[in-house]
């Protein structure tokens, strides 16, 4: 009996502390709208005027964003680039900090995220 009660009261406490960092959990989210494979297909970001020679498709970004992110949540891009996955984020309902280390490259993708 006295094991019964101990068990209960750390349940208990596991339940109400499991509670509280729920919502720190790194979300993982898989679903028949956002599925996990080990190969993914997109078509290749087309040829335009001032396209960057490394922009990922936006639906690519977006799967990415919306498998391991929860609306409202920060999204890092360390190698900003064209931007695509600031404005994958934007539309997503993401906010995104994004670093590139060209200035020019960095400017021009603000003002057109702006």
């Amino acid at each position: 009996m006295a094991l019964q009660r101990q068990y209960q009261g750390l349940a208990q406490e596991f339940d109400d502390l499991k509670a509280q960092y729920q919502h720190l959990r790194r979300p993982f989210t898989v679903s028949k709208d956002v599925p996990f494979t080990d190969v993914w297909h997109y078509p290749a970001v087309p040829y335009y005027p001032g396209k960057h020679p490394c922009e990922k498709p936006a639906a690519m970004l977006e799967h990415i964003i919306n498998a391991s992110s929860r609306p409202g949540d920060v999204v890092l891009d360390c190698f900003m680039g064209s931007g695509s996955t600031g404005k994958a984020c934007k539309a997503l309902g993401r906010h995104f900090i994004g670093i590139e280390l060209d200035e020019g490259i960095f400017n021009q993708v603000r003002a057109t995220m702006e």
